[in-house]
């Protein structure tokens, strides 16, 4: 009896506008661009994007952050990938796992996500695929060839699917095992005891983390990185550790929490730390690093306290997209992390403070990044016209227009103006980058 060969999947292909690249390693992608092609890779990887986008929207301990997203992508893209090939045939010996799918493995046991909720997403994601392959099949191939291709594809699939499953089970039970015989693991434990309040031992913390928690001032960072790139991430660390020390930091506590995010904490045991900490993110070039910053608090409390804080400025860079500062202090944005909670008020509280100013239009633009500056700078008409590279008079008119469209001087309501100009150019980033 002939092999059945599914040549037709090399035909795949998708607009330019659907073409994107690819989380995978560049050895699988050469791999199946050597069988394939290249446009029916670029098939393939829009698919596994499509079908990982789906999975954080039903499973959402996975995350929906971008390198959450993206980890999740190499599971699902190689899939795709790997599936092609084995519909297309030529002797293609079809892998139990990859490498990248084992890095998301590991991302997942670092990060407490249970090997269940993979399984149940694996099942999912294995009925999207098929769905994918189904349709593309009865496009793509001749209507009296269709039922030989069809059953193909589901042979494969499930083929793929139960050695996928029994592969991810091992490799998690691996992985588990070597991650809780680890220190970050140790750590990890003992930190998210503490932040949930569970009543730790505070004596067996402290000598656990070697930090000191009771009597001491605490200030806390998150650091995140919008890449899985594990070469990249791997400078948190040392961006944390150096803007602590640099901010006067007695002990430094570093704990991952996954392959893309740090938390972090310094403290000092007689004086608090300066209002605002530098955090020099340009150690990692081009990386897309950002860091949100805690106030110093004091004793355990203030432990707990100053990472909350920090996680609440996060959620104002999560609403806010315009907020494209790398480095954001909580004490900067304490009022947005309060309106980003009920984003209708929000954008009610933006228009009553900024009426005709908030229109969506580039004259009304201008007049609101100049209203920013000029608040921002201490109210200097002088150093907006440095900034803006305009002139002092250009200043000036603009501000006194802005006025008009507000219905009151800028040094009147400084804080709530603005709060709802940043909260402005938040929500339109929003809307032009859903």
């Amino acid at each position: 009896m002939a092999t059945v060969e599914g040549r037709w999947v090399s035909r795949l292909a998708v607009s330019d506008s659907k073409r994107i690249q690819s989380v995978c390693s560049t050895e699988l992608l050469e791999l199946a661009a050597g069988q394939v092609g290249w446009e029916a890779l670029d098939w393939a990887v829009a698919v596994g994007k499509e079908l990982a986008q789906r999975c954080v929207e039903i499973f959402p301990e996975f995350g929906d952050r971008p390198a959450q997203v993206a980890t999740v992508r190499l599971g699902t893209e190689s899939g795709a990938i790997i599936t092609m090939l084995a519909i297309d045939g030529h002797d293609f010996q079809m892998p139990e796992i990859n490498d990248d799918t084992v890095r998301a493995v590991q991302e997942w046991v670092q990060r407490g996500v249970s090997l269940l909720t993979i399984w149940a997403a694996v099942r999912k994601g294995h009925q999207w695929l098929a769905d994918e392959y189904m349709r593309a099949c009865m496009e793509m191939v001749p209507v009296e060839e269709q039922p030989v291709q069809l059953q193909l594809i589901s042979q494969v699939l499930l083929r793929f699917i139960d050695r996928f499953s029994d592969a991810i089970g091992r490799e998690y039970e691996t992985e588990y095992g070597r991650w809780m015989t680890t220190t970050a693991a140790a750590r990890e434990q003992v930190v998210r005891a503490l932040l949930g309040r569970e009543g730790y031992d505070l004596s067996s913390a402290e000598k656990e983390l070697q930090y000191s928690l009771a009597h001491s001032h605490h200030i806390g960072l998150i650091l995140w990185s919008d890449t899985n790139d594990l070469r990249r991430n791997s400078r948190l660390n040392k961006i944390a550790d150096s803007a602590l020390r640099a901010c006067g930091a007695e002990q430094v506590l570093l704990v991952p929490h996954g392959q893309s995010t740090l938390y972090a904490w310094g403290n000092h045991p007689r004086s608090p730390f300066p209002l605002h900490v530098d955090v020099d993110v340009d150690l990692d070039g081009d990386a897309p690093v950002r860091v949100v910053i805690g106030r110093a608090h004091e004793g355990l409390a203030g432990f707990i306290r100053t990472h909350h804080e920090a996680q609440q400025a996060r959620g104002v860079l999560d609403a806010l997209p315009g907020l494209r500062k790398r480095s954001v202090d909580f004490a900067d944005v304490h009022l947005l992390s309060v309106l980003v909670q009920d984003m209708e008020k929000a954008r009610g509280f933006l228009e009553a403070e900024l009426g005709e100013l908030a229109a969506d239009d580039p004259q009304s633009l201008t007049l609101r990044q100049t209203a920013e500056a000029y608040l921002r700078l201490k109210h200097s008409p002088l150093a907006v016209a440095n900034e803006l590279y305009v002139v002092r008079n250009t200043v000036i008119y603009r501000l006194k227009k802005i006025e008009q469209l507000i219905g009151h001087s800028l040094d009147e309501r400084a804080l709530e103006t603005w709060t709802a100009l940043v909260l402005k150019d938040g929500i339109t980033a929003c809307a032009e980058h859903p």
